[in-house]
């Protein structure tokens, strides 16, 4: 099944809110704040009424809640499946709290539908539309038994029909919070979507950046990326690397007398057959780092061999040389191949480390090309230094 199809089946009522790394806690702080605030102005101005016994009783009850939920967030990880369950347990408790202030309270008939409606737009924006809708149906159960105690203790024979009001508003709210919390998780979904197309664009234009267009080997900037890095690392462990350089001989003559489309086709089919033989060496001679191959200009084309000294170096081009040598690529073109190799010498740069192996080729050419050769350890040139480096060069 494909990745497309599974997420289409996924149960919609089942997904999370989002992955924010903000912690619950201080949205529902600011929930009691707000609302203990409130109840005591309306106190104050004899809007409503409770008692120092109810009082002291919710006080304390959301205090230690709060100091539960606030030490669970700093002594767990802070996982998302915790941060969800957490946002579903304390909105229960803001519920639970909003019903004990309604049964301890008179006249705060107005307030508590208030504190309902805050706490379930608290959980919208945090669970999935199937909990948001349960702790919607809790409220307005909670809120219908409250009524109902209060009437039963008072005597009252009819519902006041300002607590039907109440009621039908605060089942209008958790129709508006369910629709706006399914709302939401489509646009979750879309984004998610939109999310992971735009990272998949984006490692298709990183390829294509890294990729030369005519052999699908890696380009020259991808080649220096990976040489830089390579450096980095041997200098910092101490680990070894190798390069080897190739060069397709005689290439201007096949150009001139095939023309430029065979002799593209030639270049494809070299590199392919030299990154088929890394990949197969690698199986044999397992590295921690893979090799990379690429093409360094024209018809020149380099190897990073992580973990190779220069001997190993030296087989591995030598046996590229000899598959190239004998195969006919089209069935019909005989081509052969030179090869410079050369080992990181601890401090080197970049650019010395391409010298000295383009020197061992220059070498190899010099020598009757089909031939590889590698530059010595302790190779300083004639003059006793390490001569400039020639970026590109033609045959």
């Amino acid at each position: 099944m494909s990745d497309n199809n599974k997420k289409q089946k996924a149960p919609t009522s089942a997904l999370p809110g989002p992955t924010s790394p903000v912690s619950p806690v201080p949205g529902l702080m600011w929930f009691y704040v707000l609302w203990l605030g409130l109840a005591a102005l309306s106190a104050a101005l004899g809007h409503s009424t409770i008692s120092r016994g109810g009082s002291l009783f919710l006080l304390g009850g959301i205090a230690s809640t709060n100091f539960f939920f606030a030490s669970i967030i700093h002594s767990e990880p802070r996982s998302k499946g915790l941060k969800h369950l957490l946002a579903m347990y304390q909105t229960i408790m803001a519920v639970a709290w909003t019903s004990a202030y309604f049964y301890f309270s008179h006249g705060a008939s107005d307030l508590v539908l208030g504190m309902y409606m805050t706490a379930l737009m608290f959980a919208m924006f945090r669970l999935n539309t199937r909990k948001v809708l349960k702790l919607g149906i809790a409220a307005s159960l909670g809120y219908i038994f409250i009524v109902a105690v209060k009437m039963l203790s008072v005597g009252a024979p009819v519902v006041p029909l300002a607590d039907v009001i109440r009621f039908l508003v605060l089942i209008a709210v958790i129709g508006w919070v369910y629709m706006f919390a399914r709302q939401l998780r489509e646009l979750r979904y879309s984004l998610q979507f939109r999310n992971e197309e735009l990272q998949t664009v984006v490692e298709r234009v990183t390829r294509i950046a890294e990729v030369d267009h005519l052999t699908k080997s890696f380009n020259r900037r991808h080649i220096m990326e990976v040489l830089a890095r390579e450096r980095s690392r041997a200098n910092r462990s101490g680990s070894i690397f190798s390069i080897l350089l190739f060069d397709l001989d005689h290439f201007k003559s096949i150009n001139d007398r095939h023309g430029h489309l065979i002799g593209d086709q030639i270049l494809s089919d070299f590199a392919n057959r030299v990154k088929g033989e890394l990949r197969g060496m690698d199986t044999v001679n397992a590295t921690e780092h893979k090799r990379s191959f690429g093409r360094y200009g024209g018809e020149e084309f380099i190897a990073v061999l992580p973990g190779t000294d220069l001997i190993g170096a030296e087989h591995c081009a030598d046996r590229i040389r000899e598959i190239i040598a004998d195969q006919r690529f089209r069935d019909r073109y005989h081509v052969t191949v030179s090869a410079g190799v050369a080992e990181y010498r601890l401090g080197e740069t970049v650019p010395e480390l391409l010298t000295r192996a383009d020197q061992a080729l220059y070498k190899a050419k010099r020598d009757g090309r089909n031939c590889v050769r590698a530059s010595k350890r302790d190779w300083a040139g004639d003059s006793g230094t390490v001569p400039n480096l020639r970026i590109l060069r033609k045959d």
